[in-house]
């Protein structure tokens, strides 16, 4: 069965139940993702030819359509509360979590508890808001990250990549060198290293050619003024900004925004 294309995140139901001993469901499937967090007591969850025995605060997936099993223990069942959800952006978060990887999340503390059991009461309200449900499921989410650095990686490879998607994210906004490295959570000479290594030129320089890149962009577009065009990218004078754009190109914003009109060819590598 295929996620849910018309939301990005929807919650379907939430619940709350303290079984009785022995209490199974299964072997079944479900139409869509269901987590289940035990809040108290114990039992276990069969996915596949893997069993796992479950205890206060850990927490169980059920992917849509797959077959799974799960039963309360015979003297302390298990208590838990559950959220069946669905959404395109499902797979994108789940990949983001220690789910992506296994069924189940072995927890050190209880943090995913609470948040689930104010789903359980909301969802039970005539006026619920999706929102705030989607918002305490990714509060749940966020507390099962996974580790961010992936194996096939190495670190450096890893904080050049989330300084590059930083700048792309906030070049419009007063962004310095320092802000990319407490970001990334790395110290502003290694930071500085690793552009060197990496991309040949400083992260200062790379930013102010990512900045020129972007103005190009708008300027071709012919919908933004000059001034539209430099605060849009993260400049805040317009004069440094013709100045910077003219050494990189060769030419002022306003002279190629010119010529582009006359649908002059220029070629700059834009990408």
């Amino acid at each position: 069965m295929k996620t849910d294309n018309t939301n990005a995140l929807r919650i379907y139901y939430c619940g709350r139940e303290q079984c009785a001993p022995s209490h199974s469901w299964g072997p079944a499937i479900r139409p869509h993702y269901l987590l289940h967090v035990v809040l108290k007591g114990k039992g276990f969850f069969q996915y596949q030819d893997k069993k796992w025995v479950l205890n206060a605060g850990d927490a169980f997936l059920i992917e849509p359509m797959k077959t799974h099993y799960y039963q309360a223990d015979d003297t302390d069942p298990w208590e838990y509360a559950w959220v069946g959800f669905d959404g395109y952006t499902v797979d994108e978060i789940l990949s983001q979590t220690n789910l992506q990887s296994s069924p189940v999340y072995i927890a050190n503390s209880l943090k995913c508890c609470q948040p689930i059991i104010t789903m359980a009461n909301i969802f039970g309200m005539p006026d619920r808001n999706q929102l705030e449900l989607a918002s305490l499921l990714l509060s749940i989410f966020s507390g099962m990250s996974a580790p961010v650095v992936k194996s096939t990686a190495t670190y450096d490879e890893h904080y050049y990549e989330t300084a590059l998607e930083y700048i792309r994210n906030n070049y419009t906004y007063d962004l310095k060198v320092q802000d990319i490295a407490d970001y990334v959570g790395i110290d502003r000479t290694y930071l500085y290293k690793i552009f060197i290594r990496e991309a040949d030129i400083s992260p200062k320089q790379y930013l102010l050619q990512f900045r020129i890149r972007a103005a190009g962009k708008l300027l071709q577009s012919q919908k933004y003024t000059v001034t539209e065009t430099a605060y849009s990218c993260g400049f805040r004078d317009a004069a440094a900004f013709c100045s910077h754009f003219r050494q990189q190109v060769g030419m002022t914003p306003r002279q190629y925004k010119e010529r582009l009109s006359f649908r002059s060819f220029i070629h700059i590598d834009l990408n």
